[in-house]
């Protein structure tokens, strides 16, 4: 079954294990594979009859997506939905095929992008050169929780139109393109993450004298020539000492380099500044998009604002800016509350918050929940929609807030 795509605008970005992504694509006709596997507020799906890791099959595709568990039909909120696609890049022991795929808000298949591109965690879309494309991650998964690749640019035909990775040189040889970011400026360059090992004195940590930080990297890079536009390296500007993931037994050797701030976002805002997400630190820093030093901290242990009742997050990921002026601005965050072995609280919480630069305050104007209350330990999302919604992505047992509709996938 075939129908025509229409021209929209990108809605979201995310990554995490299993990623959605509300947005459009330009006018073409997408194809359409159709699976019975689609449940509405099923008890078994629940319960877990159909496994760990639910999935689709099909007669027009090889494809093994999840196959998802909406709390209500679509019909049930038709009006109240925002327009667009589901982006999802589920993966884990659970996922049957893990990798990207594009759905409807029917939970039906439209693209599948894992036979092409493998298991990622970057799959959006981004505006380059004035028109959508897709940009998606590929390469390897380390056991580190990082990844070491490519960020791949790919049109509205699904044509491979760029493929680039950062521009670092250390001591275990080049650093590639870690897959926790990947985005296109206004200005059509790249901005990516990337995790950096180099030699330093951790003694003051717990460490060795002569032990190995893994350094988080934020870089913009030019496209077309691959020149690095701007660099920026977390242990030039911050001491381990703010952030809250103990050393253990890491930065013993250049295996295992100490991961102590673990950068998962970057966003650029107009004047030229980055916003970046640090989830062992607790904090999000703004950054001068000149000398790379830190305008403000928000959250963690050295706090430019004072955060108000509820606005607080720890491991948290995906800072977005949803409005921004000189006084006041707001932004979305995911507040995952904890890590592996470690929960700050009960669940993790989407969070939507007012930002006041005159009185240097933060405050909580809203908040979202998974039906289950359950903790998030790794990755997750959240963001506002044009129409006022908002979209959250959960990790575990999982559930996704879609709009006012509530999808569960058991892959973890």
């Amino acid at each position: 079954m075939a129908r025509p795509g229409a021209l929209l605008s990108l809605l979201y970005s995310l990554s995490s294990n299993l990623i959605i992504l509300v947005c459009t694509f330009s006018s073409i006709f997408l194809h359409f594979a159709r699976a019975d596997s689609i449940f509405y507020a099923s008890s078994d799906y629940s319960a877990g009859s159909y496994g760990a890791g639910p999935y689709q099959t099909f007669f027009s595709s090889n494809a093994t997506p999840v196959a998802l568990n909406f709390v209500q039909p679509l019909n049930k909120s038709v009006g109240s939905l925002s327009s667009g696609y589901l982006f999802t890049s589920p993966r884990g022991t659970s996922t049957q095929t893990p990798g990207a795929y594009m759905f409807d808000n029917d939970g039906h298949l439209v693209w599948d992008a894992s036979s092409v591109y493998g298991e990622t965690l970057v799959f959006q879309v981004e505006t380059f050169q004035g028109e959508p494309h897709i940009v998606v991650w590929s390469g390897d998964l380390l056991g580190s929780g990082v990844g070491s690749g490519y960020i791949n640019l790919v049109n509205s035909k699904y044509e491979l139109v760029a493929k680039f990775t950062t521009n670092l040189t250390g001591i275990t040889g080049d650093t590639y393109a870690d897959f926790h970011e990947g985005r296109i400026t206004t200005n059509n360059t790249a901005l990516m993450t990337a995790y950096y090992t180099r030699e330093a004195n951790l003694s003051a940590y717990g460490g060795p004298e002569t032990g190995y930080l893994f350094d988080s990297v934020l870089q913009e890079l030019n496209i077309t020539s691959g020149e690095p536009l701007f660099t920026w390296y977390a242990s030039d500007h911050v001491d381990p000492s703010e952030c809250y993931n103990s050393i253990g037994t890491g930065g013993e050797s250049a295996d295992s380099p100490w991961d102590y701030f673990h950068i998962n976002s970057i966003e650029k805002t107009d004047d030229g500044n980055y916003l970046i997400s640090s989830r062992h630190c607790f904090t999000i820093y703004f950054l001068d998009g000149t000398t790379g030093e830190i305008i403000w901290r928000m959250g963690g242990a050295n706090s430019s604002f004072a955060m108000g009742d509820g606005a607080n997050y720890s491991w948290q990921h995906h800072p977005r800016w949803v409005t921004k002026n000189d006084t006041y601005a707001t932004m979305t965050v995911f507040d995952n509350a904890g890590e592996y072995g470690e929960y700050d609280e009960t669940y993790s919480r989407g969070l939507y918050l007012g930002i006041n630069f005159t009185g240097m305050s933060v405050e909580l104007l809203q908040d979202f929940t998974s039906p289950n209350y359950t903790v998030s330990e790794s990755q997750g999302s959240v963001q506002r929609q044009p129409n006022g919604n908002f979209l959250a992505g959960y990790v575990c047992d999982i559930y996704h807030w879609v709009d006012q509709v509530f999808v569960r996938s058991h892959s973890a």
